[in-house]
């Protein structure tokens, strides 16, 4: 592809964690020269992510299930493409309509079967990681080595509040996120308690701080009720996902079961210990890309549950996981 000026990616299904990922892409694109547009169809809540903290040039908003009058109208309104992305292994009834109504040079797709899209990329990366297929397409958009740095979005309020939250906390800790939007891949109360302990018994000289998020109060309740308060913490004004960002920050590791915060702290540079429900597709595609981060699957069942797993297996691995990234921090601490 050759004189790309105006790239618009299709990003209506886009989440924070998946739209970390995609950050990597927006600084690469801007090595085609100044006169690159790069541009995002997303819903209204995700706009402003998008423009003021992931430095795309416009996003044009969208319903998430949109009509096709809409799409239409929102196609007219693009005017002409250079290059219209569409991510997904599956185009969707509605994605197949906007990708026909937009006025595009060239189109590019996971979902090598829709007659419209002539970068096909589904079988050429099967099986990667989605950053690793997000760098393919940055190699046929001619740029020949993709640098795979992510943005994480930050909010100085968060930053300062939970900065003087952990002030008062000076022992460095694992973060366990045990919330997930999804119920397979949420750790239950038991699983969550369980890990605790082992991280406890495993790592000595750190506390744990529990990620929280708004709705999950009951389990909250249920998790801390059977803690160590003297090792264990969480922050108690937990209102958005900067609030976790910036914990996460801090963290020396994490536990979780969220892919979200799994992106949030390979680009903060935190290794992750990371459960999925048994589903290799989806842990190839979204496992943490650290390099001392260990990602495990939970066993095979009728429904998918992140909590069926084999312990024995895993207290070997996290025992490997917390020894080889806590030591730096550990290191850092006999110094001071």
């Amino acid at each position: 592809m050759a004189d790309l000026k105006r790239v618009v990616f299709l990003r209506w299904d886009a989440k924070w964690g998946d739209s970390i990922i995609f950050s990597l892409v927006v600084p690469e694109l801007r090595k085609l020269g100044e006169g690159v547009s790069i541009e995002v169809i997303a819903t209204p809540e995700m706009a402003a992510l998008f423009t003021e903290q992931l430095g795309v040039d416009r996003v044009h908003v969208i319903p998430k299930r949109p009509s096709a009058g809409k799409i239409r109208r929102l196609a007219a309104s693009l005017g002409e493409v250079d290059l219209l992305v569409h991510f997904s292994e599956l185009a969707k009834a509605r994605d197949i309509c906007l990708l026909g109504s937009v006025k595009a040079r060239h189109v590019a797709s996971l979902d090598d079967s829709v007659g419209l899209v002539d970068i096909k990329l589904g079988q050429a990366t099967r099986g990667l990681h989605m950053e690793q297929r997000y760098v393919e397409l940055l190699k046929r958009c001619g740029i020949a080595a993709p640098e795979k740095r992510y943005t994480v979005p930050r909010d100085a309020g968060s930053e300062q509040r939970v900065g003087e939250f952990l002030h008062s906390r000076p022992r460095p800790f694992v973060a366990i996120n045990p919330f997930s939007k999804g119920g397979a891949k949420t750790f239950s109360v038991e699983t969550t308690l369980s890990l605790i302990e082992r991280v406890e018994r495993m790592a000595g000289g750190f506390d744990i701080c529990l990620l929280t998020t708004p709705g999950c109060e009951r389990a909250i309740q249920a998790i801390t009720a059977g803690w160590n308060p003297e090792r264990c913490f969480l922050y108690p004004d937990t209102h958005s996902i900067y609030d976790n960002v910036a914990l996460l920050a801090a963290a020396a590791a994490q536990l979780s079961s969220s892919t979200a915060t799994v992106h949030i702290a390979d680009g903060l540079g935190i290794p992750s210990f990371v459960l999925f429900p048994y589903s290799p597709g989806e842990m190839a595609a979204w496992h943490s890309v650290h390099s001392r981060s260990i990602n495990l699957m939970g066993l095979p069942g009728e429904v998918d549950d992140v909590n069926r797993l084999d312990w024995e297996a895993l207290d070997n691995q996290l025992q490997r996981f917390l020894d080889a990234a806590l030591a730096p921090v550990a290191g850092m601490e006999r110094q001071g």
